[in-house]
């Protein structure tokens, strides 16, 4: 059995947001959930992009590529009904930064940063205004934060990759360096959430906090973790940013 993990579009006409389905590879995984999902998933499964254990699986490999342990489904980047609408005022204007050696070396290519947008455009009233690719560099990351906070440019920064304890992983060091608070309570409910999967969610040194008018939080660097982590706080997300807002800079 293969766990299927849907994102905005695919998650809404699913009405779940995972299920376990059979098959040994990925086509034969993407027929059995188009028909236990209808016509108009089956539709849209056709724009989507299908990961395979945190890899990129191309359409044409789709045959005999093999179904893994675990496949997301990510349909095109735009947004959804299926919105957590308890934040107030305008729709958050968000801004994602995945951090990573291999993929700014165009090694291969960025998979958690566009499931992190599908995440905040179907989960939250959110934009993605800003977007960028970064080595494992303290100081750049640093560099593009501090960048990104400045003239009321973004209300949140989701950050993915470089939060364990390898010894390239800066992320965290990198935007306590710019914060002006943390905001601990919100990586213990990203942390908690992780532990319901795995243990090695107690690995994660995520951060989060406030610089200036703007919330910037680490999420980890596989499309499950990243994913699974922002889904723990979307519920809060509105209302630390709307607070981030009304105080002074």
């Amino acid at each position: 059995m293969t766990q299927v993990l849907l994102f905005a579009r695919a998650r809404e006409l699913a009405g779940t947001r995972s299920a376990e389905i059979s098959g040994t590879t990925v086509a034969e995984v993407l027929i059995q959930a188009e028909q236990l999902f209808g016509p108009e998933f089956a539709e849209l499964c056709a724009s989507c992009s299908v990961v395979v254990d945190d890899v990129l699986v191309h359409r044409f490999e789709y045959s005999t590529a093999s179904a893994g342990a675990e496949l997301a489904i990510l349909p095109p980047v735009s947004g959804g009904s299926d919105h957590v609408t308890t934040q107030a005022g305008p729709e958050l204007r968000v801004a994602v930064l995945t951090v990573s050696d291999r993929a700014f070396a165009k090694e291969y290519e960025d998979l958690t940063g566009p499931a992190v947008e599908a995440v905040a455009t179907s989960r939250i009233e959110a934009t993605v205004v800003l977007r960028a690719v970064v080595a494992d560099d303290r100081s750049e990351i640093s560099r593009i934060l501090t960048e990104w906070c400045e003239g009321d440019q973004v209300d949140l920064i989701l950050t993915n990759g470089g939060t364990g304890l390898a010894r390239r992983d800066v992320t965290p060091e990198a935007t306590r360096q710019v914060l002006d608070v943390e905001a601990p309570g919100i990586t213990e409910l990203m942390r908690a959430a992780g532990l319901e999967h795995t243990p090695l969610a107690a690995l994660s040194r995520q951060v989060a906090g406030r610089r200036g008018r703007t919330i910037l939080l680490n999420l980890p660097g596989s499309v499950r973790g990243a994913t699974e982590s922002l889904e723990a706080v979307v519920h809060i997300l509105g209302h630390a940013c709307e607070t981030a807002r009304s105080g002074e800079p």
